[in-house]
Order: structure tokens, then sequence, then C-alpha cells
């Protein structure tokens, strides 16, 4: 077999399926033929995943493309996130089909991008140098935006205004930071870029490089603060989409620090403790704002944010323990891999809801469950892994997540305050965990305890397609054969990825049922139980209005800090700038004129620059252009051939 042939199919096949999919218009062949390039995507992945023999070492360059040139390489941490996002891809575009009946409408378009997005994302994961995996990271955040805003409501074209704002800011963020790194290691090598910086010493340039390129990755994981665009998309997003977004986009973000943090700051425990205290504020604020959330797809998006959180702990527990970094490395990708399976059984089932109900409001959905034991069944199964039970795959990676704080404490033989820190963090992941439990709690108790309203019960004969049942089956139970069997499943999963992220190969054998073990569980368990009896049904349910949100929506980061930044504070201090020099030019032409031509007429230019009121009518007009998706399609299109200008020019 021609390898290299094969990884350039997986990568161009699904984007030139994009654009034939606009030629082609039957949604159905469209459909079927998107569900055919997933099952080839995902076989050729496993394929290549357990031969790593057949492309190591093995670099793959496209001279043509971008008019600069791209490169990809397969690792083993790479190639396996490509067999997840294969699988996830066939479960979201099987889901598409009855998703989108009723909603014909610009469902080409969807497919279309749909495939494009999915093309990109195996480029990310396949890229060999951060340039090429820029590029494709740009694609995937660029092209999303038309399936974010698919629904073309006011809610829809708002959240893609901020996941475009996000995205755009991050990647130019991000390409400066890629420039400047190589304007100081000399290389992009994703494999070489650690050997690279151990020979340096972290300089200022360095780290602002480093600091530059994680922006941009940490914008699309939603890590904490920089995740303002999450809530809103995920809830705007048509489910199948808010599911790629949970399970698969969020991790080429993950990736990306993964890369910045083992490559760029190898040995560099600074910092890794400032990653560690970002991942802690990731899944503590995610698990607070899911729990007092009132709509079932923003308490999933929360819940994503959350778990993010727990993996970038995992990431930094990784470096801070060095050479005993294997468990911590276990526990990151493990809990990548159930995340991504947990969240595409919610969503799906979120789909459902909203599919069935027209609603995801906890008042008018609760009650839906009851008597549809099958959806009840694969809910359980995520939500019992996602709170971390034993006997189910999350128990795993968050046992291991837990045990490498554990173990970075007992490293330490006295008093001193990094134990102290650590001994905090361990507290803040162990509540984490307890709010975890709380608000997967919630959500079964409004969708299958709950009374449900009257146009709830009539619901009788739930759109459930049977390829849809086959979806959520197989995912549940994968879920439970790794929850069930953590070292013939889990752990070779994990042994994959251990070369890339420069940890050997686990060499104890890990007692994940021992009472030690279980006994960080039961006190998440015990911690979740009490916010949600105690305190929970206190605060978050009321008796005359149902389920309330306390927290005004109004103050958010996106809302107090970035809007005013971009849209208040950038644009004067800039136009101030920029007046200036205006003033400065236009003095010299009017000095230059009083005294070489004997002409002392003001410029009608000192007059420019000033503000003009304008008639109301015509901001209505601007506001109604503005709020059109033809509108936000034109600033996608610009914001793309900007930054592919920029680097042209820059090659």
């Amino acid at each position: 077999m021609n390898i290299k042939l094969l990884i350039l199919s997986m990568v161009f096949i699904p984007i030139i399926f994009g654009g034939v999919a606009f030629i082609i218009k039957d949604k159905k062949i469209i459909n079927m033929s998107l569900i055919i390039i997933s099952i080839f995507e995902l076989v050729s992945s496993l394929y290549l995943l357990i031969n790593p023999e057949l492309y190591e070492g093995l670099i793959i360059t496209v001279d043509w493309f971008a008019g600069i040139g791209i490169n990809f390489e397969v690792n083993g941490f790479g190639i396996l996130q490509a067999v997840v996002t294969s699988f996830v891809w066939i479960g979201a575009t099987v889901f598409s089909v009855e998703y989108l009946d009723n909603k014909p409408k610009n469902t080409v378009r969807y497919y279309s991008f749909f495939a494009v997005v999915f093309g990109s994302t195996i480029g990310i994961f396949l890229a060999s140098d951060l340039l090429t995996l820029f590029i494709f990271f740009e694609l995937m955040s660029l092209l999303s935006y038309p399936l974010v805003v698919h629904n073309q409501d006011d809610k829809a074209i708002n959240a893609g205004y901020s996941y475009l704002a996000f995205s755009i800011i991050g990647g130019l963020v991000m390409l400066m930071g890629i420039f400047i790194l190589n304007s100081i290691i000399g290389t992009l090598e994703i494999s070489k870029i650690a050997q690279a910086c151990a020979s340096l010493q972290v300089s200022p340039l360095l780290l602002t490089a480093g600091f530059m390129i994680f922006i941009g990755f940490a914008i699309k994981s939603g890590i904490f603060p920089l995740h303002g665009w999450l809530s809103k998309t995920y809830k705007a997003s048509p489910a199948p989409i808010s599911a790629i977004l949970s399970s698969i986009l969020s991790k080429t973000g993950i990736y990306g620090v993964i890369i910045v943090t083992f490559k760029i700051f190898q040995h560099n425990t600074t910092w890794a403790m400032f990653i560690l205290a970002l991942g802690l504020l990731t899944m503590l604020v995610g698990a607070f704002f899911a729990f007092i959330s009132t709509n079932l797809k923003e308490t999933l998006a929360y819940s994503s944010m959350s778990q993010i959180g727990f993996i970038t702990v995992g990431v930094a527990m990784t470096q801070l323990l060095g050479d005993h970094g294997t468990i911590a490395a276990y526990g990151t990708v493990l809990h990548m891999i159930n995340h991504t399976f947990i969240k595409l059984v919610l969503f799906i089932i979120a789909g459902i809801v909203f599919k069935n109900t027209n609603s995801l409001d906890f008042n008018v959905i609760k009650g839906f469950g009851k008597r549809k034991p099958l959806i009840k069944a694969y809910f359980s199964i995520a939500a019992l892994s996602l709170m971390g039970i034993p006997l189910f795959s999350g128990f795993i990676s968050k046992t291991l997540l837990h045990e490498s704080i554990v173990e970075k404490i007992w490293m330490f033989e006295s008093y001193s305050i990094n134990s102290s820190l650590l001994q905090l963090s361990e507290m803040i992941f162990l509540l984490a965990g307890g709010f975890t439990v709380a608000y997967m709690i919630k959500v079964f108790v409004v969708l299958f305890v709950d009374q449900p309203l009257e146009k709830i019960k009539n619901i009788k004969n739930v759109l459930f397609s049977f390829k849809t049942k086959v979806v959520l089956g197989l995912t549940s139970l994968f879920i439970l054969i790794m929850g069930l069997l953590p070292h013939m499943v889990m752990e070779n999963i994990a042994k994959t990825s251990t070369q890339f992220l420069g940890v050997h190969e686990l060499e104890t054998t890990v007692n994940y049922f021992s009472l030690a073990n279980i006994k960080g569980a039961l006190i998440s368990i015990s911690i979740g139980l009490i916010i949600y009896f105690v305190i929970g049904r206190c605060t978050i349910i009321s008796k005359t209005h149902g389920y309330i949100n306390f927290y005004n929506k109004n103050i958010s980061i996106e809302n107090m800090i970035y809007r005013p930044i971009i849209m208040v504070i950038l644009p004067n201090v800039f136009g101030f700038i920029s007046r200036i020099f205006d003033i400065v030019v236009d003095l010299f032409v009017y000095l230059f004129n009083k005294i070489f031509v004997r002409d002392s007429r003001i410029p009608k230019s000192f007059t420019q620059g000033k503000h003009v009121l304008v008639n109301e009518t015509d901001i209505e007009k601007k506001v109604s252009i503005t709020k059109s998706l033809e509108y936000s399609l034109l600033l996608f299109g610009i914001g793309f051939m900007v930054i592919m200008i920029y680097l042209l020019a820059v090659n």
C-alpha cells in the first residue's frame, strides 16, 4: 500500500468532496457519500494506528499547496485523534440526516462545509510542522463558521460573530508567534522543536512566541478566560455541530496546547504551573456555570469547558512530574478520548430532545425522558462516565489525573509553597468533580424524574432513527468496555501516544479499583450529592418559577472586557493615533503652502474625521445588513483572504 497516497487521501478527499457536494446537490447522495468517506477515514487511521512501522520517519510534502507548501508526518497521538475524529464524524453525519430533515434549507451548504472541516481537522492531526498545522487550523476555524450560523436566526448570527472574532484574532496572534518562533530556533517541524528549544534558555522572545501560539490554541479549547464564545456558540449551533465542536474541535486546541507545553517549554516548571492554574480555573468555572444553567445545551457547553480543564491539568502534571509523568500523560490522553465519546452521546440526545420539543429550556423539556428506557440508558452510561463513577471509562482517566497530583505532593518531603499549592489543586480537582456529579444529577432529574408538562406528555413517538440508535449504542458500549477493561483497552490506547508526549510506557500495574483510588471518586460523589441536594435544591429550583438561573448573563468576560476592548478602546485609541498622523500631514502641507506658495487657506481635510450625525433610517438599514448571513460570510471571506495573503507575502 502507498502510505503517502493514503495519508494525502485522508486529508484531501473530504476537502475536495466539500466542493463536489455543491454540484451533486442531492442531499441523500451527499449524506451517504460523506458517511462512506468517514468510514474510509476511520479504517485508514485504524490501519495506520496499528501499523506504526509503516510511517515511522516518513514526511510527505505537497509543494504547490497555498504557494508555500505543506508537510505531513504521522505520530501516534495525532493518528489516535484521527481515529476518534472519524468515528465522531460518522455519528454526527448519521444524526444530521434526521436533525435536518424538517429544515431542508441550505442543507447542501451544511454538508459541504461539514466535509471540508472534517478534512481540515484530519490535516491538523497529521501536520508535520506548525505552519501546516496553522493553515489547516484556520481552515477548520473559519469554514466551521457557516455551520455555527446555519440556523440563521439572531442567536446564531450573534454567536457566529463571537466565534468568528475569537477565531480570527486567535489565528493572527498565533501566526505572529509562529513566525517569531521560527526566527529564534530556525525550524517549525514539530518533531524538532523540543530539541531546538532545549538548547536555548527561555528568553523573553521565546516566551512571547510560545505564549502567542498558546493563545490561539487556548481560544479553540475554551480555556479560561478565553471561553467567551463557547456557551452561546454551542447553544446556537445545530446539535450535530455542537457535538463536533465539543468532541473534536476543542481537542485540536488541546493538541496545540500539548505542543506548546511539551515541545517549546519542555521542563519549564513555571510554564507548567501557569497551565495548571488555568486548568484548575477552567474546570471549576465551567462546572459552576454548568450547574446553574437552565438550558440543556448550555449545560453541556460549560461541562465541555470544565472537562477541558481536567485535560489541561493533565498536561500540566505530565510536565511537572517529568520522568514520572506517565500516569498524568495516560490520564490526559484517555480523558480526551472519554470526553469525546461522552459528549457525542449527550449532544445527540440534546438534539433528539430539541427536535421533539423545539426547546432546550429545563422548565419546558422536564420529564421528556419518562417511559423512554433506551434514551435513559444511553444518557445514564454517558453521565455516569462523566461523573467518574467506578466501572465506567471516566473513572479510569479521572483516577489517573487525580493520582498524578497526589504523586507530585508525595514527592515533596516537607512542607513548602509548592506542596501547599498542589494540595489546593487536589481540593479544587475534587470540588470540580463534585460539581460534575451535581450538574449531571440535575440534568438526569430534569429529563427522567420531573413531571412533564402536558405537551411533553403528548409526545409518545420519539423521532429517533435506527441509525442514530446504532451510533448511540456503539458509543455507549465502547464507554462501558473501556471502563470494565482498563488494562486491556484503555492502557493500550494511551500507549500509542507515549513517544509524542515524551514519556515511557506505564511500568507498574495500576489497581484502579483499590480502596485508595475509589476513595477519590467517593469524595467527589459525596461533594456532588451535597451540592445538589443541600445547596442546589434551595437555590436553583423555585416552587413558583421552576428552574432558575440567578446569574446575570450580561455580566460576562466577553461583554465586560473583550467587547469594550475590541469595539470601543482599540478603535478610539488607534483612531486617535490615526487622527494625530492625519493632522501632522495636513499641518505639513499647510506650512509648506504658506511658506513657499503663499497660500494661507486652511485645508478642508482639517475638518474631516469628525463624527457626523446620520439619519436614523440609515442606521436601521445598516443594522439589518449586518445581521444578514451574506454580511457574515463576507467578513469571513475578508478575514480568510487577509490571512492567506499575509502568509504568502511573508514567505
